[in-house]
């Protein structure tokens, strides 16, 4: 199991140390890959989102995708900020090996509010056509979740429906939250790590722009 830093848990320190300062440090003006109102507090914070599952062998297709496309499953707001591409996240996340073995296309959105200290980071995957399974899914969200409270502790998952959607919820002692979900329909993985009193993830899961 590949175990390492990820932003969530880097987030987490900058933003909670922020929110007893009065909230995080950056220009409102911009953001990370985008122009975006607030979503410069998330510039210096992320170098991961989280620990991909158990590595596996690398298979003989072709390599992961940047794709933005995957963004139009998010909300265009959260919150009533705009969930933006953050492009230089999801540029690292075509490096993961992981992803190598399930996924053709990746990107990272991100929605933060700079005043309150609320943030979502999420992942959107479009998986290879039964390359993904029950199992892998599995090993994801718990190498993801022990990323996300490492140094923490995990207070507990839970599962909650979005939707009529299953999504699974990690608390973190700290106070992160993971959300995850896997649109079988649409070969589609979305993996969030979130923290404020709003509860950006949560509001990001129940407003996915699901066709059909």
């Amino acid at each position: 199991m590949i175990r390492r830093a990820l932003p969530a848990v880097v987030v987490a320190a900058a933003v909670l140390g922020a929110c007893q300062s009065g909230g995080p440090s950056g220009n409102p003006g911009g953001g990370p890959g985008s122009s975006a109102p607030g979503a410069s507090a998330a510039s210096d914070a992320p170098s991961t989102l989280g620990p991909p599952p158990s590595p596996t062998p690398p298979d003989e297709t072709t390599a992961v995708i940047l794709d933005p496309t995957v963004l139009e499953l998010l909300p265009e707001k959260v919150g009533g900020v705009a969930v933006t591409e953050d492009a230089d996240e999801a540029t690292r996340a075509l490096s993961e090996p992981s992803l190598q073995t399930f996924g053709s296309a990746v990107d990272a959105g991100v929605a933060v509010d700079v005043g309150s200290g609320d943030l979502v980071y999420a992942w959107v995957v479009r998986l290879r056509p039964d390359a993904f399974s029950d199992e892998a899914y599995r090993q994801w969200r718990t190498s993801y979740d022990e990323g996300a409270c490492a140094g923490s502790g995990i207070i507990g998952p839970a599962e909650a429906t979005f939707d009529d959607r299953t999504v699974y919820v990690t608390t973190c002692t700290q106070g992160l939250r993971t959300y995850q979900v896997w649109l079988e329909d649409q070969d589609i993985l979305i993996s969030a790590s979130s923290i404020g009193d709003a509860r950006f993830g949560e509001q990001l899961m129940d407003n996915l722009r699901v066709p059909g």
